[in-house]
């Protein structure tokens, strides 16, 4: 309600183009991987419905409005200003509790392949499409997969120290694999991730360790 009330004014004022911030939370447990835009969407959690039903309402407010529309699906976002509280997302809440000496919480073994792309891509991403006509959509992510074990690995080597794991176990909701294919923003717009994991990880610990946090 709150993306129509928004539409709605833009709509009375003439405000011709968005950007939204999707998720790639809208595909659910994709058939291939890594998963293209056209493919079929079964969001397995809230989030991912709301998310899909906001890309709908931008589409048919393009096609009767003529109100631009670009939704960006972010795969993992991570990297420095993470401040989200409570600390949900696993690159920040890994971090801090590494550096707090703290045990790591992982959910399904660590088994889950994931596509994480840094913050400062999804921001040139989002500079990229300001002023695209037509109702869009991307994928952004790295196009690369990584299993959440080793992404533990690479924040424990970044910072040079380990702790132990709990094991959590299954977490509903949460699909076991989930890679980005970007060819067709490749195509649209030339972008292109610009900042490998190893780089993006190190800024990222370097901001925490430099950051006062809970």
């Amino acid at each position: 309600m709150g993306t129509i009330n928004l539409l709605e004014g833009m709509r009375k004022n003439k405000v011709k183009h968005i950007v939204s911030s999707s998720s790639a939370a809208v595909y659910g447990e994709p058939e291939m991987i890594p998963v293209k835009e056209d493919s079929v969407k079964q969001p397995l959690q809230p989030y991912g419905g709301s998310k899909l039903a906001v890309e709908a309402v931008l589409s048919s407010y393009y096609h009767s409005f003529g109100i631009n529309s670009t939704s960006l699906r972010f795969f993992n976002a991570y990297g420095p200003f993470d401040e989200m509280k409570p600390v949900t997302r696993a690159v920040p809440n890994w971090i801090k509790q590494v550096l707090n000496n703290q045990p790591i919480s992982l959910y399904w073994k660590g088994k889950q392949l994931r596509d994480y792309v840094f913050v400062e891509d999804i921001a040139r991403a989002h500079l990229a499409v300001m002023n695209l006509p037509g109702y869009n959509y991307f994928n952004v992510g790295s196009g690369k997969g990584i299993f959440m074990i080793d992404l533990l690995e690479s924040i424990f080597k970044a910072i040079g120290k380990q702790t132990p794991i709990t094991d959590l176990g299954e977490r509903p909701g949460d699909p076991m694999s989930l890679v980005a294919d970007t060819t067709k923003i490749e195509k649209a717009i030339g972008w292109k991730p610009s900042f490998s994991l190893d780089e993006g990880i190190k800024l990222t610990v370097d901001y925490f360790k430099n950051s006062r946090f809970e």
